[in-house]
């Protein structure tokens, strides 16, 4: 299974989406966990729903939920769990699942780290590849493919893309992961 995840810059830039959505050529399953939105529910829903209807016109089968909907998240000691049983269900008859950071917490829907979500996917799932994206849809750096695992890959990306610095920390953050092009990612 493939993992993308998309940032909130990525998500206000619209040549970024028009790409991304336009280049979708994943193979098999994936799954897409999305940043918040303005910092609130209301239209981190909304980009939700309009990633996924971008996606149906371009003919990728896909459904997209809240977390706090289906309870797709369970709360536990250090982050969350994927309630993998709810996630194969739903993934047979599409090709992609789009999930956001809304959790129903203290019965009350409520923003949390999407990088926890992530987390939890890769420790439940059997994760191919995640995929992140340059901040400028642009980039070179995207192009190239780069995965992020070390340290020394940070430092060398650094010393040649100072511009896409947020994008490169990221996918270190969710080492290893694969930084793209929204117009070039195909897994």
């Amino acid at each position: 299974m493939i993992l993308l995840y998309l940032s909130e810059t990525q998500l206000r830039d619209r040549l970024f989406i028009k790409d991304f959505v336009h280049n979708y050529r994943v193979s098999g399953k994936a799954i897409l966990i999305h940043d918040s939105f303005h910092d609130t529910v209301s239209d981190t829903r909304f980009v939700t729903k309009r990633l996924s209807s971008l996606l149906s016109e371009a003919m990728v089968y896909n459904n997209a939920f809240s977390s706090d909907q289906r309870t797709f998240f369970h709360p536990v000691a250090d982050g969350y769990q994927l309630n993998m049983e709810l996630v194969s269900h739903l993934l047979s008859p599409i090709q992609l699942l789009i999930l956001n950071p809304v959790m129903r917490i203290k019965d009350k829907p409520t923003l949390v780290d999407p990088l926890k979500l992530v987390q939890a996917v890769r420790v439940s799932t059997e994760v191919s590849e995640l995929i992140t994206f340059t901040d400028n849809p642009l980039s070179p750096l995207g192009r190239k493919g780069e995965v992020l695992s070390r340290e020394e890959d940070v430092k060398r990306l650094l010393g040649v893309y100072e511009e896409e610095k947020a994008s490169i920390e990221l996918a270190y953050t969710l080492r290893p992961a694969r930084l793209a092009s929204p117009s070039q990612y195909d897994a």
